[in-house]
């Protein structure tokens, strides 16, 4: 389990860093179209197209990063509270509700792929097309699903060694 959480680590790792760039592109972009409106009194066309597809990157590529690294908000103030088998116990179950929504979402998106190709959506103003983004999205998905799941599995194998939490 340790090898694949590694290996899952690194491939996030890796993908999280195309959604960093997306976001710096996203801020460049509002950045020119800004001073462009300053000085010259012109605007990018499509900069609200750029920065929402480029969010879009953003966001479902660096779910499986941030999942890993254990940095999504989490509201513990009730399961702190539990006994640590309990606790483990209950952290692994709605770890495992989550994988199911996520999978959920994945297959949602997956249908989004064909539903975008075949009718042709595209962006109002640069005509982009979206199913490549719904593509980006299903990756995302099923990434932050695995990592999920590993997160699950970790929490239910704590359990005969569960400590109690510092506060």
């Amino acid at each position: 389990m340790k090898k694949f959480r590694s290996g899952m680590t690194k491939l996030c790792g890796g993908i999280s860093y195309i959604g960093m760039f997306a976001l710096l592109f996203a801020t460049a972009i509002q950045v020119i179209d800004v001073i462009l409106s300053l000085v010259s009194n012109l605007r990018v066309s499509g900069t609200n197209e750029l920065v929402a597809l480029m969010m879009v990157i953003m966001m479902f590529l660096t779910f499986g990063k941030t999942q890993l690294e254990d940095a999504h908000v989490r509201v513990d103030m009730f399961t702190n509270k539990f006994p640590p088998k309990v606790r483990c116990t209950v952290d692994g179950i709605v770890q495992v509700i989550c994988v199911i929504f996520a999978v959920l979402m994945a297959f949602k998106a997956f249908q989004q792929i064909g539903s975008y190709a075949g009718r042709g959506y595209q962006s109002e103003i640069l005509g982009i097309p979206f199913a490549p983004f719904a593509a980006i999205e299903f990756i995302g998905f099923l990434l932050y699903a695995v990592c999920i799941a590993i997160t699950a599995i970790e929490h239910f194998k704590e359990i005969p060694n569960a400590k109690p939490i510092e506060m």
